[in-house]
């Protein structure tokens, strides 16, 4: 299997003086939305801090792999239409299928949840641990399919389209509807209990979905979160051959073959406008690009805020962003090359015909604690503590991808860290992988700070704790890093390490509420919004992109 050329958005274009379009940003929302811009003949140039396109979406050479920045599983991405619309294929892009979607095991002695593609086969798994369960996520599936189908009819389009809820209506008849109105004002616990589920199921359902957001499974309107299983059967969950930064990497080859260019090492640092609209960008080195149109890719604080001071037409807008709460980040991502594949005891348990051991280690695992360990997490969480039992989401890329499979003897991009505790030499290798392991709620602020690598290590070793051999498994690090908020935010210019996500759900972004963030336009005429903190959401998806584009093209 060949990686493709396109592992990430490659080298850097040169800088114009005017384009039609400026977009401030080259994660994969910017990169979207500049190429469906230069598809439509608009010139284009996306400008981006970072030597490197891609952002979140990035993956990058490091420890001697190449490492996803963020999680390499990806869902709505697939459903949005993006891929085929732009015909990211032709650009280098291909996925390969994951499933199981998800193995979830518990702290103790919880049944394992496995999610299959197929419905059917999920439940048979459900019915060989509990027939109750199984009875509970059919209850579950039959309210939250038809809500599931409604949400990815509306979030893959734009929310300002007149036609949208009168299409919706028709595909569906209403169908789900009832669940958009009822289940954002509930708690996750609240909506899942209602259906019997049990406590092992509700958690796992938390940690791919409400936790990610920083919400604890009890927190009000956690509860649309409960459709996240249903998506899964509906989407399915892919990898980009080559890893994730695979996506930007299309996108930056699909706008550059209509045009437009792809400028890294350039960080916009003030906007133009004039007579109250936006004119152009600032950079850092003094540079200057004029524009028809700017769109801004990039958290909105520092455009809406530091940037429109002094603009009247924007006042209003940037008092009201001058007054919220910073956001903390609470992601961390630790990436390591080993010999020896870890295994949860519960996992190797499970009966050949319920998961076959050639698939133990093709989905990600994830660990989750009890709900009630998750609310009393959440409280920690704000106290700058990380729970003695995190949410973890562990996967191993180069099982299914062979591409991403660390060269052997090779080495790292220096000294690797240290180990803590660790006595003797490596072990000899035959075979190397890429573990790959994201863990939820560790503050930004967190208590004694970030100093000591026993932190990081510590969360390989309390994984190691539930799988069978994991003194061997941490013996087997090759090398490895830790990517925590204050690396995010020095590295990714993301304040106090947080990842931008929209606030609000599907019904907010309808009725346009926060408008700036779901119509994708502010008060300053030519000057636009996308990315993560713009409906439809964070994550791997674009359709945010898409939409700014269609935005900024229905206004010239």
């Amino acid at each position: 299997m060949a990686a493709p050329d396109t592992l990430s958005a490659p080298g850097t274009d040169e800088l114009p003086e005017h384009a039609d379009a400026v977009v401030i940003g080259g994660g994969h929302n910017g990169l979207a939305c500049g190429a469906y811009l230069a598809r439509a003949g608009r010139s284009v140039v996306v400008l981006e801090a970072r030597e490197q396109a891609g952002g979140c979406a990035s993956t990058v050479d490091a420890i001697g792999a190449r490492v996803n920045i963020c999680n390499c599983d990806h869902t709505m991405i697939r459903a949005s239409g993006i891929i085929e619309e732009l015909d990211l294929a032709s650009h280098g892009l291909r996925y390969l299928d994951v499933d199981p979607m998800l193995i979830g095991v518990g702290w103790a002695d919880e049944p394992v949840f496995i999610q299959w593609r197929s419905i059917e086969r999920t439940l048979d798994g459900l019915a060989r641990v509990d027939p109750t369960a199984a009875a509970a996520y059919r209850r579950y599936l039959d309210v939250a399919l038809p809500a599931a189908r409604l949400v990815l009819a509306v979030q893959c389009g734009r929310p300002t389209t007149p036609s949208i809820v009168a299409t919706v209506v028709a595909r569906q008849k209403l169908r789900g509807s009832r669940v958009l109105l009822d289940w954002p004002r509930r708690s996750l616990v609240d909506v899942l209990t209602s259906f019997g589920l049990p406590s092992w199921v509700i958690a796992a359902t938390h940690t791919v979905g409400p936790a990610v957001w920083g919400l604890g499974p009890d927190a009000p309107g956690t509860g649309l979160g409960a459709l996240g299983l249903a998506i899964r059967h509906l989407v399915g969950v892919g990898r980009p051959v080559g890893g994730s930064g695979a996506v930007p990497g299309a996108l930056a080859a699909c706008l550059r073959a209509h045009g437009g260019r792809v400028v890294t090492g350039a960080r916009v640092t003030g906007l133009d406008v004039e007579a109250g609209r936006a004119r152009g960008v600032r950079l850092a080195d003094g540079g200057r690009v004029t524009a028809g149109a700017v769109v801004n890719a990039t958290d909105p604080h520092a455009l809406l805020v530091d940037w429109l001071d002094g603009v009247p037409a924007a006042a209003k807008l940037r008092a009201r962003w001058a007054a919220r709460p910073a956001d903390d980040g609470y992601e961390s991502k630790l990436d390591a090359v080993v010999t020896a594949l870890p295994t949860p005891r519960a996992v190797l348990d499970l009966p050949e015909d319920v998961l076959p051991a050639a698939l133990h280690h093709v989905p990600t695992t994830i660990v989750s604690p009890t709900p009630e360990q998750q609310i009393a997490a959440s409280a920690a969480l704000k106290r700058g503590l990380i729970a003695d039992r995190p949410m973890f989401f562990l996967n191993t890329p180069s099982v299914l991808d062979e591409t991403m499979r660390p060269g052997l003897p090779g080495g790292g991009d220096g000294a690797p860290p240290p180990r803590p505790g660790a006595v003797g030499g490596t072990p000899a290798a035959t075979e190397a992988h890429l573990l790959s392991l994201e863990v939820l709620w560790t503050p930004w602020a967190l208590e004694g700070g970030w100093g000591d690598p026993a932190v990081p290590w510590g969360w390989l070793e309390r994984f190691a704790s539930i799988c069978a051999g994991g003194s061997g498994f941490l013996e087997s690090v090759r090398d490895w890093r830790a990517m925590t908020p204050p690396d995010y935010e020095r590295e990714f210019f993301l304040r106090r390490g947080y990842v931008p996500s929209f606030p609000d759900g599907v019904m907010a972004a309808l009725l346009g509420r926060r408008r700036e963030l779901s119509r994708y336009r502010t008060p300053v005429a030519g000057l636009y919004l996308t990315g993560g903190a713009t409906f439809p959401g964070a994550g791997v998806w674009g359709a945010s992109g898409r939409n700014a584009a269609a935005t900024v093209l229905a206004a010239r």
